[in-house]
């Protein structure tokens, strides 16, 4: 948190000194070309999500002690596509601006481990000849904001703000189980899959700056701080099935954990917008980083005995790589 703080307050400084030597340059979207009270933006994201930097081994070679998979790789949900759409417009009172925001990102990967000879704490029994890990995460957030202006270049916001993240872990072990205690009993193949699914719903107010300077007269630039304390109701169900050739073998009863808690989120980013068509149509591309502090995550959760309850005690970084188009009309 420390290092974000520092990293906040620089970028704010630069941008403030480089809108302060540009001062007397025609602010985008205010008094360059005709006067649009509307905008809208579509954009994509390269979103990538690091896992944790934890090398606890969590799969082994029983016999030569290699590790085959670590916790490192069960938090790392890879890289997602996302979708990013704002719609703004000017109020006619108080000098403000209003903007709805809505982002949506689905992370997916995938790790299989081939045996014989595997080891680990989340399967003890013997015989696994195959381990595949899938997790899965989901995320949507809408926003409605509040702008206002404290100087040329510089705008003040703030707004209510809901996000939902759902985190899904799921384990399949596939093993060859004898149907009798006899040695040259038949065998039948069995899939034993284990899933955990932490959700969490993040109900709150978010503020932050919104800073932007012209380079030229087609090109300017913006950057943004925002952060925000939320309620955060979070839920982690738990199951356990088994299958052979497709058919179910043997279930356990589902499990339900609640907790609420309070979170943190921050994000931090900025961009360079070009102008296609002059105060009409622009391109931009950007980048963005996220910061969510007090969640319940499913990897954790799911590397746990599940004893200790729904575990909140988590912090999640993203980050992305941002593009799209801004139209003024």
């Amino acid at each position: 948190m420390r290092t974000f703080l520092t990293f906040c307050a620089v970028a704010i400084s630069i941008a403030a000194s480089i809108s302060a030597s540009h001062c007397h340059a025609q602010w985008p979207g205010t008094t360059r070309g005709s006067h649009q009270t509307h905008w809208l933006e579509i954009g994509g994201r390269a979103y990538s999500r690091p896992g944790t930097d934890s090398d606890i081994p969590l799969v082994t070679n029983a016999f030569t002690g290699e590790t085959l998979f670590d916790a490192g790789q069960a938090t790392n949900a890879g890289s997602a596509p996302g979708l990013e759409i704002s719609f703004g417009f000017e109020g006619e009172r108080f000098d403000r601006n209003w903007e709805f925001r809505t982002v949506i990102a689905e992370f997916d990967t995938d790790t299989s481990v081939a045996g014989p000879n595997l080891n680990s704490p989340l399967f003890p029994a013997e015989g696994v000849l195959n381990f595949d890990y899938q997790y899965d995460s989901r995320l949507l957030s809408f926003e409605l904001n509040s702008w206002r202006s404290l100087a040329p270049g510089i705008r003040f916001f703030s707004g209510p703000r809901y996000v939902s993240l759902t985190d899904t872990a799921t384990t399949d072990l596939f093993s060859v189980v004898p149907t009798g205690p006899v040695a040259g009993d038949p065998v039948i193949p069995l899939n034993t899959v284990s899933t955990r699914e932490a959700t969490n719903g993040l109900i709150g107010l978010q503020a932050g700056l919104d800073l932007r300077f012209p380079v030229s007269q087609q090109i300017y630039t913006t950057g943004f701080i925002r952060a925000g304390g939320y309620y955060n109701p979070t839920e982690v169900t738990s199951s356990l099935n088994s299958f052979s050739d497709g058919i179910l073998f043997d279930s356990e009863p589902a499990t339900r954990e609640t907790k609420s808690t309070g979170s943190f989120l921050a994000e931090v980013g900025g961009r360079i917008y070009v102008d296609l068509y002059e105060d009409l149509v622009s391109s931009y591309v950007g980048y963005e980083a996220t910061w969510i502090d007090g969640i319940a995550l499913a990897p954790p959760a799911f590397l746990g005995d599940g004893t200790s309850g729904v575990d909140t005690a988590n912090t999640l970084f993203f980050h992305a790589i941002t593009f799209g188009l801004r139209m003024n009309f």
